[in-house]
This record gives C-alpha cells, sequence and structure tokens, in this order.
C-alpha cells in the first residue's frame, strides 16, 4: 500500500515538475519572440524600401520635366516605427519589432544588449530617410527653394536607405555560417556605425518646418 501511494506521489510531483517547466520554457520564448497569431503587420522590409526609393527617384525625374509635379510629392513613411507589433522581412529575415524596437530576429537566440545594437542602427537609419524625406518635400513646397538644398536632401534619404540595406544584408550574411545566433553576437558590435549625419537624431518632426524654411 505504501509502495502504491509512493508511486502516485511521484507521479504526481513529476506532471506538477513537467507542467511547470513547460510554462517557463513558453514564457522564456515569448519574452524574445511574438507568435504571428499576435502580430497584425507582416511587412516585406525589401519591398517598403524599394518602393521608397523608386517612388523619390521618379519624383525628382518628372520634377526636372515638369514643375506641377510638386503636386505629387512622395510621402515620407517610417518602416521600423510602426503602431502595432510587426514582423518587416528583409533578406529572408523576419525582424520582430514592437514601440520602435527590434525585440527579435525568427530562428535566432538573440541577447537583449544585441538586440538593442540592432535597434540602434537600423531605427537611426530609419528615422535619418524619414526626417531628409519630410524635409525634402517641404523644401520643394518653398517657393524660394534653393535647388542645391534639395539635391543634398535627397542624397541623404538614397543614402540612408543605401545604408540601411546593406546593415540588414550584413546581418543576414551573419546567419548563413555555423551557430547564426552566435555568430550574429560577436559580430553586431564590429559593425561599423552609419557614416550619416548624427545631428539628426536630436531633431524632430516639429522642428522641419523650421528648417525647411
Amino acid at each position: 500500500m505504501k509502495t502504491t501511494l509512493s508511486i502516485a506521489l511521484l507521479f504526481l510531483v513529476t506532471l506538477s515538475f513537467t507542467s511547470i517547466s513547460a510554462t517557463f520554457a513558453q514564457n522564456v520564448h515569448t519574452a524574445n519572440y511574438t507568435t504571428s497569431s499576435q502580430i497584425s503587420d507582416q511587412i516585406n522590409g525589401d519591398d517598403l524600401v524599394g518602393k521608397l526609393l523608386f517612388d523619390r527617384y521618379e519624383f525628382t525625374k518628372n520634377l526636372n520635366k515638369n514643375s506641377s509635379a510638386k503636386a505629387n510629392l512622395p510621402k515620407a513613411e517610417y518602416i521600423f516605427n510602426r503602431d502595432h507589433e510587426a514582423i518587416i522581412t528583409f533578406n529572408g529575415l523576419d525582424f520582430v519589432v514592437r514601440d520602435n524596437q527590434v525585440i527579435g530576429i525568427k530562428g535566432l537566440s538573440l541577447s537583449n544588449e544585441v538586440l538593442a545594437q540592432i535597434t540602434k542602427k537600423l531605427v537611426f537609419l530609419d528615422r535619418v530617410q524619414y526626417y531628409y524625406s519630410e524635409k525634402s518635400n517641404l523644401t520643394y513646397l518653398n517657393p524660394n527653394m534653393d535647388i542645391q538644398d534639395v539635391k543634398y536632401l535627397d542624397k541623404q534619404f538614397f543614402s540612408a536607405l543605401k545604408i540601411l540595406n546593406a546593415t540588414v544584408r550584413d546581418i543576414s550574411a551573419f546567419t548563413k555560417k555555423q551557430n547564426p545566433s552566435l555568430t550574429v553576437e560577436m559580430n553586431i558590435s564590429k559593425m561599423r556605425q552609419p557614416n550619416i549625419d548624427k545631428s539628426v537624431e536630436k531633431q524632430s518632426f516639429q522642428s522641419l518646418v523650421q528648417l525647411a524654411r
């Protein structure tokens, strides 16, 4: 009788431990990654960057031919700054984004420190391209605009997006090697900082109107 009770007690303890372990594992998983059923936006980042580049290029080309093209200013758009949690795909990598932060890359196990470094690089470049897109639009609408100013703003816009493309391409290349998570962890800090105007970090959208005058 005692043996039967001992076996039953051991079974209950084992069952409880297994349940707790499963719950803990689930919590660890969702701390860095969110399941697709919880994510409202799934965005092809490669296509979005391509569209932003194409729209600005086409606008500039048409403006040189027809001054009335100003009525069709390309809309400035953030890539990572989303109202809802989203998956943004670049080079086959799914970046999970929440509150303007990269909180995970699907298939990889990354530390919060590395995710913060990835966020710093990508969100900064996103802020730069948006800033120069908006500022360029406002400058185009200024009747006293200087064409050289416009060329500079558009150059910075294109540059920010090209650097962003290069950055996600480099991160993708790290994942093609053995132990991809470890490779990303070891190499992110070695990546060069984007060579572009750092003053944008201190600017806000509200200041664009004054700056464009």
